[in-house]
């Protein structure tokens, strides 16, 4: 029997108002060869008859899985469906409220198949940009990565300790980059479960960006992270208001930093392995100690006004 070539992981609560239009987006794509598991954790709604009608509807192509307890949050929901896709050589992940482009799993598996270059040992991982759009689907803006004033190209694990450029419903890795990724670790010091994968693929592997919007990013105030307009004067406008939410965002990357080397210590570099620990530990250095850690490592968001931020915060 021919083995399935990609498993889409999808996380769900409370998800009925959107789902649909999200399922049969991933009917429509022209690569088929996936297979769909789903963790729905304890929904109060629609949502778990919805997925049950789906897959009475493709039994062959709807795997659902059940736990006792829900786990709390979609980083843990994510992790359980990674945890669960084994022998399957891609996995994507996928969010209840967003709509595929119908391209978006044919151009994602030739962008991965690229970057390894006939090595599926190597951890890879290839992302793409998105379509912002608000509750009905009405494009706000053709391109994230432009009006968050986020750069694909910040890939380096120095950049990746302190700001993510992966946002995990477009993202795919491969076998050999689960793996890692499955390796023991605090789950409770993880921010998210793309962060987390795009940090292994970074110290150990390949990461490659498709510069297109393969999917319709649907922002509705519920998202569990969602759309940042930092190009925007009221963004930093209203960031003044918010500095002590950002020095937490700050320490929450630290203390990840932490988990990180904990659970990567053996697959680190030296210089890598000096790098983490530094910022893992800044907090117990000086004002001057922690921004000497920032200038050595070259641990700097992007852009001025998060740079500004970080200065101030560190």
């Amino acid at each position: 029997m021919k083995q399935t070539k990609i498993a889409i992981l999808l996380a769900t609560y409370n998800g009925e108002k959107y789902l649909r239009p999200l399922l049969e987006s991933l009917f429509a794509q022209t690569e088929q060869d996936w297979q769909l598991l789903v963790s729905d954790d304890h929904s109060r709604d629609a949502t778990p008859e919805i997925l049950e009608e789906y897959a009475a509807r493709y039994p062959d192509r709807i795997r659902l899985l059940s736990y006792e307890t829900a786990s709390g949050s979609s980083k843990a929901n994510f992790l359980r469906l990674t945890s669960q896709a084994e022998g399957f050589p891609y996995l994507m992940y996928c969010d209840q409220d967003d709509v595929w482009k119908p391209d978006k799993i044919q151009k994602t598996l030739a962008c991965m198949q690229r970057l390894e270059n006939g090595q599926p040992e190597v951890p890879c991982l290839v992302h793409t940009d998105l379509a912002v759009t608000d509750a009905d689907l009405n494009v706000q803006h053709e391109s994230m990565f432009y009006s968050a004033w986020m750069d694909a190209k910040r890939c380096d694990l120095r950049y990746l300790l302190v700001q993510n450029v992966v946002t995990g419903c477009t993202m795919m890795i491969n076998a050999a980059l689960r793996e890692l990724a499955m390796l023991p670790a605090d789950t409770q010091g993880m921010l998210m479960h793309d962060w987390w994968c795009a940090l292994w693929a970074s110290a150990r592997g390949r990461i490659g960006f498709l510069p297109e919007s393969t999917i319709f990013y649907r922002q509705h105030g519920d998202n569990a992270v969602g759309a940042k307009e930092v190009r925007n004067l009221r963004y930093l406008t209203s960031a003044f208001s918010r500095l002590d939410e950002h020095r937490q965002d700050l320490i929450a990357t630290e203390l990840q930093t932490a988990v990180f080397a904990q659970a990567a210590t053996d697959y680190l570099t030296p210089e890598q392995r000096r790098m983490v620990t530094d910022f893992a530990r800044i907090r117990q250095k000086s004002k001057p100690g922690r921004l000497a850690v920032i200038f050595r490592h070259g641990i700097w968001l992007l852009g001025w006004k998060r740079k500004i931020g970080q200065f101030l915060l560190i």
